[in-house]
């Protein structure tokens, strides 16, 4: 991973075990549940910003190598995001 998408990715996963461990301290002290829901909704949007930080930094990287090798290698690298794709809409 490259810089700056590692320090990025590296501070937003940071943040997000704050996020995880607020989320407990909320089922601890048994808060609403809406209010814990939606905090674990915001956890789940701050998790697809780091996914597309990942991303984005593998197209600059091996992306960029990879899309220009023979065939075979491209359609490989092809199928492999399609496939890391279909993961996001689960």
């Amino acid at each position: 991973m490259i810089e700056p998408f590692r320090s990025k990715t590296k501070n937003r996963l940071k943040r997000l075990k704050g996020q995880v461990e607020g989320i407990i301290r909320m089922i601890d002290k048994d808060e609403y549940c809406v209010d814990i829901l939606t905090q674990v909704l915001a956890l789940q949007g701050a998790i697809k910003g780091v996914s597309e930080l990942i991303l984005e930094s593998h197209l600059n990287t091996c992306g960029k190598r990879l899309i220009s090798e023979d065939k075979k290698v491209r359609q490989k690298f092809i199928d492999e995001l399609l496939q890391t794709c279909k993961l996001t809409t689960r």
